[in-house]
């Protein structure tokens, strides 16, 4: 599956293959640490997790039992491109994303976003990294700035809930406080989230992008082995 439509016809895996003349697996981020996450990181005792990464751009994935879910179109926990939930009235017009769409939680999640935001307050331009230390140093409008994205990024996890009841939302990303959007979080889903949902847990990743390079080397394991069986 890829929003691009140059690659959403092709297959990268047979090409790449083809080009290089050797096996070769190809994965999503979420896909990668869903799956990093459920075997060897914050989620091993899940049944389902769902992987939520966020940076220049934004990833979902789906691991049921320490296997990747993929789907019929390879799109499983494609969260990034849903709409935003419950937008309030300046969030009504949306954002155009890449994708082509407009009001996707990646134009309102993603490191261009909190930078866009920043921008939008100061009328200057700050690194999305350093928003989080500002913000963490009690920079009070860095601080303001975080508190929208974490209200978002509430409204975005209610609705991974509502649609898969996970037991375990695992977060990573390039930017992110982990510790107190892990803490914080949870706060917001009672009123976003039909039924009681306190089983579910919020994890950050353990290792950053190492988990999805992790993650991503475990999947071609998986796949070497299955063609030698």
């Amino acid at each position: 599956y890829s929003a691009f439509s140059l690659l959403a016809n092709t297959s990268i895996r047979r090409d790449l293959q083809s080009a290089l003349g050797m096996p070769v697996s190809v994965h999503n981020i979420g896909e990668a640490l869903a799956t990093q996450a459920c075997r060897t990181g914050a989620a091993t005792d899940a049944q389902l997790a769902v992987a939520m990464w966020i940076g220049n751009s934004c990833h979902g994935g789906l691991a049921l039992a320490g296997q990747p879910v993929t789907g019929a179109h390879g799109a499983t926990a494609n969260w990034p491109h849903l709409q935003l939930p419950a937008p309030v009235p300046h969030e009504l017009d949306g954002r155009v994303c890449w994708c082509g769409r407009s009001g996707c939680l990646e134009s309102f999640l993603s490191t261009a976003a909190l930078e866009g935001d920043y921008q939008r307050v100061t009328g200057e331009w700050r690194a999305a990294a350093d928003i989080t230390t500002a913000s963490a140093n009690s920079d009070i409008v860095a601080d303001s700035v975080i508190q929208v994205f974490e209200d978002r990024l509430g409204r975005a996890t209610a609705t991974i809930i509502s649609l898969f009841d996970p037991d375990v939302i695992v977060l990573g990303g390039t930017f992110l406080n982990l510790p107190r959007l892990c803490e914080r979080m949870p706060r917001k889903w009672p009123g976003y989230v039909q039924v009681d949902r306190s089983k579910t847990r919020l994890v950050g990743s353990e290792g950053g992008i190492n988990a999805v390079t992790a993650g991503a080397a475990m999947l071609a394991a998986d796949r070497v082995r299955s063609a030698g069986s």
